[in-house]
């Protein structure tokens, strides 16, 4: 009778360490480093694919499914960071986007609007290796502002080492997916 209540006691001081370490939450299996792969990827413009533009995806964890996911993207000034807050529990979160024109625009001249902001809703289905963003944000266009709406899609391979993120916006031709194809940096 002891044995068998020191082992439950046990199990149960394991668990409520394990769940107040910050950290560990459904965006834990995400964090690390991603290197981009521009031979796997498709539709993401002309920079990204010519190899004229490397690319980095780091996810950052916030503990209690909040996370930052900052984008590390070469320009001929060095490199430029990006960085998108996500809490998969909240309605939305907020975000200030640097300055300058948007790399996954490509060619296009476009930047980011006056406000800089980003607002971005985050949900997880019962998928731990998966999850959907969806990004609200103006862009600077030659014409005036265009106000941008961006589904974006992570999933994880079953071996947690490739990170594929699919991409879908309102202002994108024919509305083609862009696929960005990621490898876990060792």
């Amino acid at each position: 009778m002891k044995r068998e209540v020191f082992h439950n006691w046990t199990i149960m001081v394991i668990f409520l360490i394990t769940a107040s370490i910050p950290g560990l939450s459904k965006a834990q299996s995400f964090v690390g480093t991603w290197n981009f792969d521009k031979s796997q990827s498709k539709n993401v413009g002309a920079f990204f694919e010519s190899g004229e533009m490397r690319y980095q995806m780091k996810i950052i964890p916030e503990g209690n499914g909040k996370m930052v996911i900052e984008d590390l993207t070469s320009t001929e000034a060095g490199w430029r960071k990006s960085k998108l807050n996500v809490d998969l529990n909240a309605p939305e979160t907020t975000s200030i986007h640097p300055r300058g024109n948007l790399a996954s625009f490509s060619f296009e001249a476009v930047a980011i609007g006056p406000n800089q902001t980003i607002k971005t809703k985050a949900v997880q289905g019962s998928d731990k290796f998966a999850f959907d963003l969806t990004s609200y944000f103006t862009v600077l266009v030659s014409q005036g502002t265009y106000n941008i709406v961006l589904h974006s899609h992570y999933k994880l391979s079953p071996d947690g080492k490739t990170l594929t993120v699919t991409e879908t916006r309102n202002s994108r031709k024919y509305d083609k997916q862009a696929v960005y194809v990621f490898h876990k940096a060792d």
